[in-house]
């Protein structure tokens, strides 16, 4: 049961790095237009010749363009018909040119704006917009619409993604010569290729003691690439989610943290300046610039306006001022507005998010043909009430949220939808929707998305069975051989309730066969509650007991899959045994954030070719075991989305808490020995301002006699892939205990350093670095069973310590780590330094 959720939880995992690999490849054929012409310079300031950096390059009348560097270096590719180009900064006049007039390595210089300096209302030490931004700031708290403790409102969110640059071969192939209509033109004439829209209206509800949230999706409507919707793990929480966070000191998009124009250490990031302001229904309305004190820091360049009743915003339209600390995000546009709902109180009104990201992992420096993704996501807010005196009641109790989609949400007519949505988007949604039918009844793209699902849950559907998981079709092992893998499972089509699955695998240096073969069942209900039934007959690693489980329990990224494990070893794995077990596990979630999970165990453990089970002198053959263990599980404020058996955690900036009580017994060679387990694992994970820190304890013990392949085993690694949580300079089946403690540290400081250092930030380096400890203990006078094996030994003399600096974000895809093992000395050849690589995908 354990390994078939790992499977499915590692699949997942690498969704993410078979769509880009997949995107690399489908669209690496694409090349530049003959219209284009490729125009490049450097910005600088007219009176003093100093670069400027983040101009915004355009082509007049449209909004394509870039910006310039922190060297004021701009490069970019232009229609042949372009008329003319504009260079445009917060403090210079913005300037005009024809493209005839700009060479190939042109210099264009702005003169400073000095009447629009002069018009800026603040005094010479800027006291004036220092008051208002720290009232604002002051006032955060009782402003935020999020403080209020009963909330009652409509949502209307429209969320659609477009592939852009779709003129060159992708308008060329034959599979789209008869749908040539599905493409749009961009303003600047390039056409883009619409593939996801999605429009969904909630119904929310929201008390705060007891806590209360209810969604109720009342519509939904949906076209496109099934795999891009997946990706929006967002999505799935829609119906609670609102805002951008304006009023908290960090803004979290995209799993990055970025610092808020409204932080309580906005001076430290931000210089801001008063540029107009108005009186409006006896109100002022103060307009603020904001932009980035430094470079290459994760902020906002933009404005907002504050109101001096309540010191409260009003609207906000912040631009990321960089994107050259991001290795997709090349561009990210946040704007939000806030409506009055009472006299003292206000509520979101609109969002909109704008992102554009760039998939290519090679930048060629000759084509503008990269594959990029637009996303853009639109909500309104209606219907707003506060302080709403009814109850809100959820349809089980012990539970703190819950989202219901009612049945008529996918069938609501064209009149609901011209009633819930915005007027102006009414022609340009039923445009999009029709280029995405037309796209979808294509046999290659359908081709296309089976597969991108493929990469993402690691099977391909086939209708009402779906075969799988690709990553375990064929792989080797010293033991085993060359091991190919055929498996398979249900598919929704048959049944959301119930599933069957299984699998066969043969092993060429056994030559014997493999496999497991189980299924399950998902009661109805608002609490998750399933029970499954499997049996395995496979070789596992010595001493895997499940544990990793609970600190590797999804994350929605490639990043816990090393794929360079996978391909390079040290030395050959030998750490393996064969195990055949009958598996019952039934899960129960009684409260918000509360869940337990009952699993027993009956199997029995073969003697491993290369650590042999000795016992008084003799060799045992195998032995039998049953066990039953009870898994306690606690988190706060976690988001979490329900996919079929499996339960996706999105994440939490809480710890998540798991208490694991069990015992069973052994026997062999007429012994029939009982034993009790207690273990706990503490995993959380949080930002602390710009940067990202992580850390897990594990920590239990055993009491009764155990073979030895049952007690602690820690997680070592003997491959060139760099494992958050294993020993990496620790070799298997090096240490054994019976009472243990591990701690793993793991801190990305996300170029905090290397974006001020210039060799490092033209490579783009982001650093990381971790940090592992281990202790524990075995009383050998006490222990009574198989003979252990002379490689292991214990570390209740001295704590195993590892530390590693290196770098992430290296060609896009790798983390590059130094580790040193500090303490012991090992006794079995562990190295005590090694380069430890790992693919690593960051925004």
């Amino acid at each position: 049961m354990e390994r078939f959720l790992l499977t499915r939880l590692r699949l997942k995992q690498c969704g993410a790095i078979g769509i880009l690999l997949f995107s690399l490849l489908f669209f690496s054929s694409l090349k530049l237009s003959a219209q284009d012409r490729l125009i490049k310079g450097t910005v600088v300031d007219d009176e003093t010749g100093v670069p400027i950096p983040m101009v915004n390059v355009f082509i007049k009348g449209t909004t394509i363009g870039c910006t310039t560097d922190d060297m004021g270096f701009f490069e970019f590719f232009i229609p042949k018909r372009t008329d003319s180009l504009c260079f445009s900064s917060i403090g210079y006049r913005m300037q005009a040119l024809t493209p005839q007039r700009i060479d190939k390595k042109a210099t264009i210089k702005l003169m400073p704006d000095v009447i629009s300096l002069n018009e800026i209302d603040v005094a010479p030490d800027d006291s004036q917009v220092r008051m208002i931004v720290k009232n604002m700031v002051k006032a955060r708290e009782k402003n935020d619409p999020n403080r209020y403790d009963r909330q009652t409102f409509k949502k209307y969110t429209r969320r659609k993604f477009n592939i852009n640059n779709a003129d060159s071969t992708l308008m060329k192939m034959k599979m789209f010569q008869d749908h040539l209509n599905a493409f749009k033109k961009n303003e600047d004439g390039k056409h883009y290729l619409p593939v996801y829209m999605s429009e969904q209206v909630f119904e929310n509800d929201f008390q705060r003691d007891p806590k209360r949230q209810k969604s109720t999706m009342v519509a939904d409507k949906t076209v496109g690439l099934g795999f891009l919707g997946e990706m929006d793990v967002a999505g799935f929480s829609n119906g609670l989610d609102h805002g951008f966070g304006f009023y908290e000191n960090i803004i979290r998009l995209f799993g990055e943290n970025f610092i808020s124009p409204t932080s309580s250490a906005g001076w430290s990031f931000y210089k801001y300046y008063l540029e107009d302001s108005v009186m409006r229904n006896g109100v002022k309305h103060y307009k603020i610039l904001f932009v980035p004190r430094r470079k290459r820091d994760k902020v906002f360049r933009g404005r907002m306006i504050i109101e001096n009743k309540n010191y409260s915003l009003v609207c906000v339209e912040a631009k990321l001022s960089t994107n050259s600390n991001m290795t997709f995000l090349k561009d990210l546009e946040l704007k939000m507005k806030y409506k009055p709902v009472n006299d003292t109180a206000s509520f979101y009104e609109s969002s909109v998010l704008k992102a554009k990201f760039d998939y290519n992992l090679i930048e060629l420096p000759t084509s503008s043909n990269s594959f990029e993704i637009d996303h853009e996501k639109y909500t309104n807010y209606y219907d707003v009430i506060l302080d709403n005196p009814n109850e809100v009641t959820l349809s089980a109790d012990n539970i703190s949220f819950e989202t219901i989609k009612t049945k008529s949400a996918a069938l609501q007519d064209s009149s609901f939808w011209s009633n819930n949505r915005p007027p102006d988007m009414t022609l340009a949604v039923a445009n999009n929707y029709a280029a995405i039918d037309s796209v979808n009844q294509l046999k290659g793209v359908k081709v296309f998305d089976n597969a991108s699902r493929m990469f993402m849950n690691g099977y391909y559907d086939v209708g009402k069975v779906e075969l799988g998981p690709y990553i375990d079709f064929i792989s080797y092992n010293k033991v085993e051989g060359i091991r190919p893998f055929f498996g398979m499972r249900t598919s929704s089509e048959i049944s959301d309730r119930w599933m069957l699955f299984g699998g066969a695998a043969y092993g060429t240096r056994t030559e014997k066969f493999s496999g497991s073969l189980g299924g399950g069942y998902k009661f109805e209900g608002p609490k998750r509650k399933i029970a499954m039934l499997r049996f395995d007959d496979a070789y596992t690693r010595i001493g895997e007991n499940g544990k990793i489980l609970y600190l590797k329990e999804n994350k929605l990224s490639p990043n816990e899959s090393n794929l360079v494990a996978a391909l390079f070893t040290l030395r050959p794995f030998i750490a393996l045994h064969r195990q055949q077990s009958v598996k019952l596990l039934y899960e129960n979630e009684w409260r918000t954030g509360f869940s337990t999970k009952f699993r027993a165990d009956w199997g029995r453990q073969f003697s491993p070719e290369y650590y042999p089970f000795i016992y008084k002198g003799n060799e045992i053959s195998s032995f039998s075991y049953t066990d039953a263990s009870l898994n306690f599980r606690w988190s706060w404020k976690e988001k979490v989305i329900d996919d079929e058996f499996m339960r996706l955690y999105a994440g939490t900036q809480h710890p998540i808490i798991h208490l694991v009580i069990g015992g069973g017994n052994v026997y062999y060679a007429d012994r029939n020995d009982w034993y009790a387990k207690v273990s706990t694992v503490f995993n959380h994970h949080f930002p602390l301002g710009p940067t990202d820190f992580r850390y897990a304890l594990e920590a239990g013990m055993y009491h009764g006699n155990l073979p030895y392949c049952m007690l602690e085993i820690p997680r070592a690694n003997e491959t060139l892939g760099y494992f958050i949580y294993d020993f990496n300079l620790m070799n298997n089946m090096e240490y054994v205990h019976d009472k243990y403690a591990h701690l793993f540290i793991d801190y990305h400081l996300k170029g905090y350093f290397t974006n001020r250092v210039p060799f490092f930030r033209a490579l783009g380096f982001k650093e990381v670095l971790s940090a592992k400890l281990a202790v524990g203990s075995l009383d050998r006078d006490k222990y009574d069973s198989f003979d252990i094996p002379e490689e292991l030994s214990t570390l209740s003399t001295q704590p195993y310590v590892e530390v590693g600096a290196g770098f992430a974000n290296i060609f896009k895809l790798l983390r590059v780590e130094g580790v040193w093992r500090v303490s012991p000395e090992s006794q079995v050849g562990a190295p005590k330094f090694g380069i430890r690589f790992r693919v690593h995908l960051e925004l």
